[in-house]
């Protein structure tokens, strides 16, 4: 028998909501299944081995007293506002199945009388257009999936804080970000918030068979501790270092940028960034590479590999 609870946040500020989060993934039980529905206030969020910079225009949204937050997943660069409902399912690994979940919100969104696919990595669509962005996160217990669910998100905001990619714009086919996504109030336009909350709660306890309970926070301490975590600036803005050399490449996984620096034709410093879904995703690269001649490089793994080949295609220009 599972057990299933519904926690829902009236914070509306990112760190204190990642730290919801994160507290869930340490904290959860044998046989459990959490659903966590929660909202940022103008919030850029991006993803854990993306840079920050070159993502979204910091200066502009903070200006306008808008927040920048990094999450632990991977994937790509997300807006939230008030229009914008959180999910995150939490679960002890042997109970973790993406494609299950996606399942509770395509049902939930039936029941409003919108039908929606899964299309592509971790894309939910509507009408041929993006609604809904996933990612995913396997602890040494639990396991996370959480994403977006646009239901009336300011899209002119959206616009002008991201920065999108034109090479991943490009592998779309579209010319720009609005042109690629759409809110669920366009296809109901009597859709709110609550509604969707109600009918995903309704969806996940039909799915499981069984009453939601609230879920009770205990350690808050543990919760303020966590949220300092996500609003330290090292965290937020990483790397801030300017590097002489880069380069960006696209493939049918990830989007992979490089920065480095040469000195006696040695690797003197490497910086990563990549939308890869995989929070782990070139772990230990830059170990193996920095110090390294470009000629001593031993490619003996295919994530080397591929870094060690964007390095040399900038220095065969040089």
């Amino acid at each position: 028998m599972t057990d299933i609870y519904v926690l829902e946040t009236d914070s509306f500020k990112a760190y204190h909501n990642q730290a919801l989060e994160k507290y869930l993934l340490e904290d959860v039980k044998d046989d459990t299944v959490i659903l966590y529905l929660w909202q940022n206030e103008k919030t850029i969020v991006i993803g854990r081995n993306q840079d920050a910079y070159a993502e979204c225009d910091i200066a502009r949204l903070e200006k306008e007293n808008g927040y920048l937050a990094r999450r632990i997943t991977g994937g790509g660069a997300v807006y939230h506002d008030r229009g914008n409902l959180n999910f995150t399912f939490v679960c002890p690994k042997d109970l973790y199945d993406p494609d299950e979940q996606d399942e509770i919100i395509l049902v939930a969104l039936r029941s409003l009388g919108i039908e929606s696919e899964k299309n592509g990595r971790n894309d939910l669509l509507v009408n041929g257009r993006k609604f809904s962005g996933h990612a995913y996160y396997k602890g040494k217990k639990g396991c996370i999936h959480h994403g977006t669910l646009m239901v009336d998100v300011k899209e002119e905001d959206l616009s002008r804080f991201l920065n999108v990619s034109l090479k991943k714009l490009e592998n779309k086919n579209v010319s720009s970000v609005r042109s690629r996504i759409i809110n669920l109030k366009q296809v109901k336009d009597d859709l709110t918030v609550d509604m969707l909350k109600k009918a995903l709660i309704k969806a996940f306890e039909e799915h499981y068979h069984g009453i939601s309970r609230p879920y009770d926070i205990e350690d808050k301490a543990r919760i303020q501790k966590l949220e300092k975590q996500f609003d330290d600036p090292s965290w937020r803005y990483g790397d801030k270092k300017d590097y002489r050399f880069t380069n960006e490449k696209k493939t049918a996984e990830a989007l992979i940028k490089i920065a480095f620096d040469l000195e006696d034709d040695k690797i003197r410093d490497l910086v990563i960034y990549t939308d890869s879904l995989d929070p782990e995703a070139f772990k230990g690269v830059k170990k193996k590479l920095i110090g390294k001649k470009i000629s001593e490089i031993n490619d003996t793994d295919e994530e080397t590999r591929q870094i060690a080949g964007m390095i040399r295609e900038v220095c065969d220009e040089i």
